[in-house]
């Protein structure tokens, strides 16, 4: 007879364990979506932290336009004027540092404005800056021997460094050895520009 008790209890037991796993079950499931929403959360935040973190470096980089450095006399150093022009804007657009500003976007300004030359853009430098938002304007004159570069701040107009590159290299005795190519005298300003 205890038996039969016993076996009667286990059975009584068993049953109400049985009624109780779902509740578990659903408390141990409701338990484990929040868990997962919480993570989701985290996740959601995490990314959107980045997202503004990256764009926040991206609208840190100082905004530069190199508007074409003008030859002293066009068909003698017109080729090496547009190869270090175009060599500087890729330099710098490599380097990672900077925001540089399309090269037919300056064009459709200095259009606009009426200029001709990049002599009559570095006049107005402060006026083509602020219409195409960039911080610095890089401009500059090549001739037979140097290359000139004028890093003008936009917000002033003020010219904040200038540049003068050697386009021959000499020996000690001052004989001629060489000549720079457009991407050696191009990474010689960025150099000189931002030491």
């Amino acid at each position: 007879m205890y038996q039969k008790i016993t076996n009667k209890q286990a059975s009584i037991d068993f049953i109400s364990a049985m009624e109780q796993k779902p509740f578990e079950k659903r408390a141990s499931l409701k338990s484990q979506k929040s868990r997962r929403n919480k993570y989701c959360v985290v996740i959601m935040v995490c990314l959107f932290f980045f997202g503004a973190l990256s764009a926040y470096a991206q609208d840190s980089k100082l905004r530069v336009a190199v508007i074409d450095i003008q030859p002293a006399d066009y068909r003698l150093h017109g080729t090496i004027a547009k190869e270090v022009t175009g060599t500087l804007t890729t330099e710098l657009v490599n380097s990672n540092k900077f925001r540089v500003a399309e090269r037919s976007r300056i064009d459709q300004i200095m259009r606009e404005l009426g200029l001709q030359s990049a002599q009559d853009a570095s006049v107005r430098a402060a006026e083509i800056g602020k219409l195409l938002g960039v911080h610095k304007i890089i401009t500059g004159e090549c001739s037979y021997s140097i290359v000139s570069i004028r890093f003008i701040d936009v917000e002033s107009g003020d010219i904040e460094k200038a540049v003068t590159i050697q386009r021959y290299v000499y020996n000690k005795r001052g004989k001629f050895q060489r000549e720079l190519g457009s991407q050696e005298i191009a990474k010689k300003i960025l150099d000189e520009l931002f030491k």
